[in-house]
């Protein structure tokens, strides 16, 4: 009788130990199909397997470590439509969403365009367009995670014209062994550059304000489409929170900015009402874990680790 109760007690530590290492990817409903929109957070951009899949397609492949797959698996999605994309702003997304926005300066860089050209490709945005509203048609729960790149983006467009206007000069400096056309198309590109760093700073000072108005559209055009889904904005998470120098948090510095963004998609936004907002705490990233140059394209890379995500998905779907 001893060694049965001796057994049956190693029986019940053994369930309690494995229940507690079970991750907690398990939300109280099921939604069978689960729609992603947003930046490249979703997209579980520097984990492995990630690659961008192009400004034309709107759906992306689900990158395994990323929160949309532990958030598919813990709602048991039977379908996941991942059509976050990489750089997005709001108004990246607003255009896709809304035919009547006539879209701003930087919408060229992340939405589809003539082959060699900064210009909108209206018939190709179009049907980028109607593949999107339908897949959000068609979903139960949606998550949006945007906003990050509005204040934030300028910093990688100065490093791509820094990278352009050092080729462009060095070439004009070998003007004897360029011919024209080729001398003509590098001053083309200093010009452009000139214009963009004008409209960086255009953009900056108008960050904040373009943020909630496009944010707004867009959470209003989502309910349109689908009034239905469970609906689920993630707001912005703060990189650095457990960079310390000496006794100081570095997330102090930028906890202002994300408070400004977090506190207008928590309450702020006019059709709040609409969704559910998560708003991220203690996310583990790369910059945050002292791999300042896990990325050799951007240093001090401010995304999510796998850990993170694992971590992120945990928060949405305790609220599911």
């Amino acid at each position: 009788m001893r060694k049965i109760k001796h057994v049956a007690a190693l029986l019940l530590a053994a369930v309690m130990i494995a229940v507690c290492f079970v991750p907690s990817f398990a939300a109280t409903r099921h939604y069978k199909n689960y729609a992603v929109l947003g930046d490249s957070v979703p997209t579980g951009y520097m984990l492995d397997g990630y690659r961008f899949a192009g400004k034309n397609k709107a759906l992306w492949p689900v990158v395994k470590g990323s929160f949309p797959e532990y958030v598919a698996r813990g709602v048991g999605a039977k379908n996941t439509y991942m059509m976050a994309h990489s750089g997005y702003r709001t108004a990246d997304l607003r255009r896709v969403l809304d035919p009547s926005f006539a879209g701003d300066y930087f919408n060229a860089r992340r939405l589809p365009t003539y082959k060699g050209t900064m210009t909108i490709d209206e018939a190709a945005l179009a049907k980028l367009r109607k593949q999107v509203t339908n897949y959000i048609a068609n979903s139960n729960l949606i998550n949006l995670h945007i906003g990050g790149n509005d204040s934030f983006q300028f910093v990688l467009i100065l490093r791509d014209m820094l990278r352009d206007d050092e080729a462009a000069i060095a070439d004009l400096q070998q003007l004897q062994n360029i011919d024209l056309e080729a001398a003509s198309k590098d001053l083309a590109t200093l010009a452009g550059n000139s214009e963009t760093l004008y409209r960086i700073v255009e953009m900056e000072l108008k960050s904040i304000q373009d943020f909630q108005t496009h944010f707004d559209a867009c959470v209003k055009r989502i309910h349109q489409i689908n009034p239905n889904a469970k609906f689920v904005v993630i707001g912005l998470y703060n990189p650095i929170d457990c960079v310390r120098a000496g006794d100081l948090s570095l997330g102090l510095l930028i906890q202002p900015v994300m408070e400004v963004f977090n506190s207008y998609m928590r309450s702020g936004c006019p059709y709040h009402n609409y969704y559910t907002f998560v708003e991220p705490k203690n996310l583990e990233t790369y910059v945050g874990t002292g791999q300042f140059f896990a990325n050799p394209d951007q240093p001090f890379d401010v995304h999510p680790t796998r850990t993170g995500h694992r971590q992120l998905a945990n928060q949405i779907l305790a609220l599911l």
